[in-house]
């Protein structure tokens, strides 16, 4: 197809928002500050109202390498001064090396200045890249706006004609925060089908704030805004740390620190309801809550210690940046107590780590695995599960939580073979196709002979694949 193209880690992309001609950006592939080179470790994706694709950046801090003291925002984000995770740095001045794209990697100052090393390499990573499918003539752009961290997904809120667009992303580490942007522009339904892709892209991605998410006992929470105004926990201001916005958004996680935000257990995926707009976000797993320290000890958005099986959390946004939320599903063995299997799960949905969350457009979510449990990878391997939230409803009518009462409702729908992740989740318009995404299955790779036999004896080799899931009917998936 005409359309068809591959942007890789070497692709030259464009920079935009507060950082773009930065003079934090100015490498000596970017004099200008206003190109990248490549996106990194792409995890969740999204898409955007008006067409485009988004995907993220999540753990690009290993690729680089600081030989030399690091600045305060590569400790934050976890640039260190080890060898970086695939080595290409190592085969820096190689014959097939063109235009230092393996020594970039290095982002040790040698030179005087940033126009003579690759010192702010590492400074043009970490965004949602935006990529137009129908133009492949296109440049894809970073949207800085957005904040810079390990970015795991980005998913758009209800539109409403004449309000700000609000898209959500998580930071997908241990004790890291829930972030949303909110654009200075409001929408315009004329906008969902415009001429220029990118162009509609900047008007609602480069301008706007960015908030980070603190979750109150009680069931309520707030959205802090991360501005140089913005006052912090120790009655100061953001202002007076950071020097303008684009210093902020270089060290956005840094800077939420400031403000006393929510740690989490490892915020992956987000998905809004098509019904109601509520948000729902996957928290994978995080075993280092031990609550040996203030900073390791429960709070309640993140209630169990040691927390291995993960959780699923919900939120119902207000008009004042404020929010009333509650834990919609906890991941548990069945065969654990009710202190750890909280949403009362049996032998046919147990499940743990849940991590990609996908509502498709009739208001079924969709929920995949990551599982690293061993109590629960004894009895099944990684899967997707469906459940109707809207459909949940207490005796007062109120939305409800899974809890044993309503177990039928949360179904295991589909199993993956050995060892793998399931992860991503699309479908056709008319709800026909599914496409599921199977990843690093049992012993793939392997550097040795892979092939393992099955049952009937036969030998295969496990490897990362697109399964398509049809009816055999033809009807729609998941009715």
């Amino acid at each position: 197809d005409a359309l068809n193209r591959r942007i890789t880690g070497a692709t030259e992309i464009a920079l935009n928002g507060p950082l773009a001609g930065n003079a934090a950006l100015i490498t000596p592939y970017a004099p200008n500050a206003n190109r990248a080179r490549g996106t990194l470790n792409n995890c969740g994706n999204g898409y955007t109202p008006w067409g485009t694709y988004l995907t993220c950046e999540e753990n690009w801090p290993g690729y680089f390498t600081n030989r030399a003291e690091l600045t305060t925002d590569q400790q934050r984000i976890g640039v260190s001064n080890a060898n970086t995770r695939y080595g290409w740095e190592t085969i820096a001045g190689e014959a097939s090396e063109a235009d230092s794209e393996f020594a970039r990697f290095n982002v040790t100052p040698s030179g005087s200045d940033a126009s003579i090393d690759y010192r702010n390499e590492a400074n043009g990573h970490g965004y949602i890249t935006e990529i137009d499918p129908y133009n492949a003539e296109s440049l894809a752009t970073k949207r800085t706006a957005m904040g810079r961290f390990r970015h795991e997904s980005c998913v758009f809120g209800k539109l409403v004609e004449g309000q700000p667009v609000v898209a959500y992303s998580g930071h997908d580490a241990r004790f890291e925060y829930i972030y949303k942007f909110v654009s200075v522009a409001t929408w315009d339904p004329a906008d969902a089908s415009p001429e220029d892709r990118l162009a509609t892209g900047a008007k609602y991605l480069d301008e706007g704030t960015l908030y980070v998410a603190r979750f109150n006992e009680g069931g309520t929470g707030v959205w802090l805004p991360l501005t140089p105004e913005s006052e912090t926990t120790n009655g100061g201001t953001l202002g007076e740390s950071f020097i303008d916005q684009a210093a902020i958004i270089l060290n956005t996680a840094g800077a939420a620190d400031l403000l006393g935000p929510t740690p989490m257990d490892r915020p992956e995926w987000i998905a809004v309801s098509p019904v109601d707009g509520a948000v729902y976000t996957s928290l994978t797993n995080n075993t280092e809550r031990t609550g040996e320290t203030p900073e390791t000890d429960t709070n309640a958005a993140n209630p169990r210690l040691n927390n291995e099986f993960g959780h699923i959390i919900r939120w119902v946004e207000s008009t004042d940046n404020s929010f009333n939320w509650d834990i919609f599903l906890f991941g548990a063995p069945a065969a654990s107590d009710l202190n750890v299997n909280l949403s009362g799960l049996t032998d046919l949905n147990e499940f743990a780590s849940p991590d990609g969350l996908v509502f498709d457009p009739r208001g079924i979510l969709w929920v995949q695995t990551d599982n690293g449990a061993e109590a629960v990878k004894e009895q099944t391997n990684d899967q997707m599960l469906a459940v109707i939230p809207s459909t949940l409803t207490d005796a007062n009518g109120n939305p409800d939580v899974v809890n044993p009462a309503n177990q039928t409702e949360l179904r295991r729908f589909f199993v993956g073979p050995n060892d793998c992740e399931v992860t991503g989740v699309a479908f056709t318009d008319d709800q026909q196709n599914f496409f599921v995404n199977i990843q690093h299955p049992s012993n793939w790779p392997s550097n040795e002979d892979a092939t393992i036999a099955t049952a009937e004896g036969t030998n295969v080799r496990p490897r990362g694949c697109t399964v398509a899931i049809r009816r055999i009917d033809g009807g729609q998936v998941g009715v």
